[in-house]
């Protein structure tokens, strides 16, 4: 019988937290990092930095030592985290930016953290609008109009909130009052185009936007 293959466990330390860094410089692509590293990262901070508060109740040499060799350690560990997130970030817009350009969904968004994945999708979503509402609209000889953009709350990315209460509804049935272009939704999904006196369901935080600038009513 074969051995089982057991998921290797990256144990974070400071060498491999310069290696992440090192990788997402060195390289054009957004780097695959494991799903924990935000929270290992928290953890591996906290730990030195709870170190180092131990080193404050100790008046002896050998603690002073440790205590400025820990100092410059969390300093570094601080930088490297600030120069991961802004090159990822850099990265995470770049992808943004060219999937807003070509007008698609198809995206390579395994090396996304769930944190980054909500960045680009609503980095995407604004993005997207307005290129739509600008310099689209202008090709085709119309006058520029933006449409509201919606993005979900942060809430709306964790697990739990995906089940709404029962009797909670989360759309509303709205006639349009005035000609709607197609537009974008939260979830990059398209809406429209839409005429007046035209209905539809539309979830609840656009169609309360819409309302209020007076182009739809809930019916």
């Amino acid at each position: 019988m074969g051995a089982i293959h057991q998921p290797e466990v990256v144990v974070l330390t400071y060498e491999t937290l310069y290696e992440i860094l090192r990788k997402e410089k060195n390289r054009d692509e957004l780097q695959k990092i494991d799903s924990n590293f935000l929270a290992d990262a928290l953890n591996y901070l906290r730990e030195k930095q709870q170190a180092y508060d131990d080193t404050l109740a100790k008046n002896d040499i050998f603690s002073q030592s440790e205590r400025d060799k820990l100092h410059i350690q969390i300093a570094n560990i601080k930088k490297i985290l600030r120069d991961l997130y802004d090159l990822r970030e850099r990265k995470i817009i770049n992808m943004a930016i060219n999937s807003s350009r070509i007008k698609t969904h198809i995206l390579d968004s395994q090396h996304l953290l769930p944190p980054e994945q909500s960045l680009f999708q609503s980095i995407h979503t604004v993005l997207l609008q307005h290129r739509q509402g600008i310099v689209n609209r202008i090709i085709e000889a119309r006058d520029v109009e933006l449409m509201p953009v919606v993005l979900p709350p942060p809430e709306l990315h964790t697990p739990e909130t995906f089940e709404s209460p029962a009797n909670t509804s989360t759309t509303k049935h709205v006639k349009f009052l005035d000609t709607i272009e197609q537009f974008v939704g939260e979830e990059l999904e398209m809406y429209g185009p839409y005429a007046a006196n035209d209905e539809a369901e539309l979830p609840r935080e656009l169609a309360d936007v819409l309302i209020g600038q007076g182009k739809a009513a809930e019916l």
